[in-house]
């Protein structure tokens, strides 16, 4: 009796066992599937800051825009934009811009040759609000350069790069400003709001880190953001920038370079600042609005000198990192992303003439000391396939 006793015991005991470990494992799987929400919930309100940026961008598109007559000295951000026929986006923009509860700023537009009523409606507005500043180059830069002009003529402590057609979520520049100044943060990067409440890269979302991060753990960083984040942290629209740390990394461009480059310009500039920025913070804040407009240049259909370009950057960054071990490895996953695989193997079908410079491109490669074997197997491929497209 008094053994089935015990053994009724012990099963009851293993029973509760049981259940608490089944609890647990399905507490633990509601919790994993429920991250994303609990994440917005835990930090903000996200279903408040999604309406929020959607009223903000009615606001935007329809009011009146009103503009105070005031000067304001000593600008503490620069906002920098250049800007080619986007006259019918630019209202919007500067709306968005006048309407912060940030008044210590700049708004330097670097006017690309265009041929439709952008310049006159910035003028327009630049006699009414003298934060406005217009640069107009004599003939087309492109956008690295127009951008990095109007970096080198900026006064604000901090820059942004903002596109024209895009939008700034309300009293962002307060938040951002406050936010690199109280913590002494040189690079902070801040979510993009897509619309239709969805955030651009949100499964990227839970591999970012959460603490600062600081050299030389930066410039390590920089490769798990190739591996795992590439599209995250490659574009500079969605960067709040220390122009001294701005200024750092653009002394490590060629000069040269500035007029090349037309695709992918982001990129190098991003390099520099993950190699030459102190200090670097995830914001979980939603600051920008991305209008995906038909017209934009990242719609355009690329051309044999876009990939030329993106090799020609790609060899001075080679160049830059030959005497460094691990900033070979980085450039060669980032050589893979950009070159190999968004290049080379999905625009291959669109080659229809000059293939000969595109085998031309990979034999200057494929003799290049810096290129990983890895690479260089790719290249090979890819060189075949050309080849017997063609013959």
């Amino acid at each position: 009796m008094i053994y089935f006793s015990n053994q009724s015991k012990k099963k009851r005991r293993n029973y509760r066992i049981f259940i608490t470990i089944v609890i647990t494992f399905f507490l633990f799987l509601y919790n994993y599937l429920n991250k994303y929400n609990s994440y917005f919930q835990s930090n903000f309100n996200y279903i408040n800051e999604f309406k929020k940026i959607e009223d903000y961008l009615k606001f935007c598109n329809n009011t009146l825009i009103k503009i105070k007559k005031k000067k304001y000295e000593n600008p503490k951000i620069s906002i920098i934009s250049p800007i080619y026929n986007r006259g019918k986006y630019v209202k919007r923009f500067i709306k968005s811009i006048l309407n912060q509860n940030f008044n210590k700023i700049e708004i330097i537009f670097i006017d690309d040759c265009s041929h439709d009523n952008t310049k006159s409606l910035i003028k327009k507005y630049q006699k009414k609000d003298k934060r406005i500043i217009l640069i107009e180059n004599k003939k087309n830069k492109g956008t690295f350069a127009s951008r990095n002009l109007g970096s080198l003529k900026s006064k604000g402590q901090f820059v942004m790069f903002p596109d024209p057609d895009d939008i700034l979520e309300q009293n962002s520049l307060n938040y951002l400003y406050n936010l690199a100044k109280k913590n002494n943060y040189e690079l902070i990067r801040f979510h993009i709001y897509l619309g239709n409440k969805r955030i651009l890269f949100i499964k990227h979302l839970f591999q970012l880190p959460e603490k600062p991060i600081y050299q030389p753990e930066l410039s390590t960083y920089l490769f798990y953001a190739l591996n795992f984040v590439f599209q995250i942290d490659f574009f500079v629209s969605n960067k709040f920038i220390d122009r001294n740390a701005l200024i750092r990394a653009l002394n490590f461009i060629s000069k040269d370079l500035f007029l090349y480059i037309t695709r992918f310009e982001d990129g190098i500039l991003n390099y520099f600042l993950y190699k030459t920025s102190k200090s670097f913070f995830f914001s979980k804040k939603i600051v920008y609005y991305y209008i995906l407009n038909h017209d934009s240049i990242t719609k355009k259909k690329y051309k044999m000198s876009d990939i030329k370009c993106t090799f020609l950057y790609l060899k001075f960054l080679f160049e830059y990192s030959k005497n460094n071990k691990h900033d070979k490895d980085m450039l060669n996953v980032l050589f893979n992303r950009i070159v190999i695989r968004r290049n080379l193997r999905k625009k291959i079908n669109h080659i229809t003439n000059n293939f000969n410079l595109y085998i031309g491109v990979i034999d200057e490669f494929l003799g290049n000391e810096f290129i990983n074997n890895k690479n260089k197997k790719y290249l090979k491929v890819l060189r075949a396939k050309i080849r017997k497209k063609y013959k």
